[in-house]
């Protein structure tokens, strides 16, 4: 599987959108990961020399930074939560920021804006052994002026394909965390405790898994559940065919 959400995109086109700020130095697109090659395999000790330019890139690619360019974010035309909130705001996003830093999963990127501290743009690679295996999904974050008492807002870049029940062609992330699914009480969002790190880790572990099918609601009614597993499967098989 090669990059993660639109098959129209080349693979420079995805780098970019994710690429540090652009300077008067012309700096080249980051290559991206072989298929079939882990990312966490392409760490490299600090005394390695790098073998090329590319690993070279890969080496300086952080997974927490800010940047400086938002013209493609999906929020961009939201009006900026920085202007109408008091310092506690912005206090609880620096938060935010250092506990992405310090936490960060070997698969989660992340960057953010210093000019719009309510935007971020998160990509997580599919982890091995699910059918998202080291596709890269995007994700477009807002918090809004109500932040922390409501939760962020999540855009998924679909490429407007139905890759899982959890995230809609339309963008729409389902998740109770992010209270846009049901759950129990300490499944939905929690003002003061709950984190954009735990949002994260969620999308990747409980909607980007080996089984997505289960997060289908009623998706055995009136079939068998080996019948619908396999079902489920081939469809999201047949549509991730299209990153290869």
């Amino acid at each position: 599987m090669a990059n993660g959400s639109d098959p129209s995109f080349d693979d420079d086109d995805y780098l970019h959108m994710f690429s540090a700020a652009p300077s008067k130095k012309k700096s080249g697109a980051l290559q991206p990961f072989r298929r079939g090659q882990s990312p966490m395999n392409l760490k490299m000790k600090a005394t390695d020399k790098p073998e090329s330019e590319t690993l070279r890139k890969l080496q300086s690619f952080k997974q927490f930074d800010t940047v400086i360019d938002i013209s493609d974010h999906h929020y961009i035309k939201k009006n900026s939560s920085m202007k109408h909130n008091p310092k506690n705001w912005a206090k609880k996003i620096q938060e935010e920021w250092r506990i992405l830093e310090k936490h960060l999963p070997d698969t989660i990127f992340v960057r953010v804006y210093e000019s719009r501290m309510d935007l971020m743009r998160a990509v997580i690679i599919g982890a091995q052994g699910t059918p998202y295996h080291d596709g890269l999904f995007f994700f477009d974050l807002y918090f809004p002026p109500e932040y922390p008492d409501e939760p962020p807002q999540l855009d998924y870049h679909s490429g407007g394909l139905g890759l899982n029940p959890n995230l809609y062609e339309n963008g729409y992330v389902c998740l109770s965390l992010l209270n846009t699914w049901v759950g129990d009480d300490d499944e939905m969002w929690t003002p003061g405790v709950s984190t954009m790190h735990q949002v994260l880790v969620s999308i990747q572990g409980l909607i980007l898994n080996a089984k997505p099918y289960f997060n289908e609601s009623g998706f055995l009614d009136g079939i068998g559940p080996r019948d619908g597993e396999n079902r489920r499967l081939c469809g999201i098989m047949r549509i991730c065919s299209f990153y290869q």
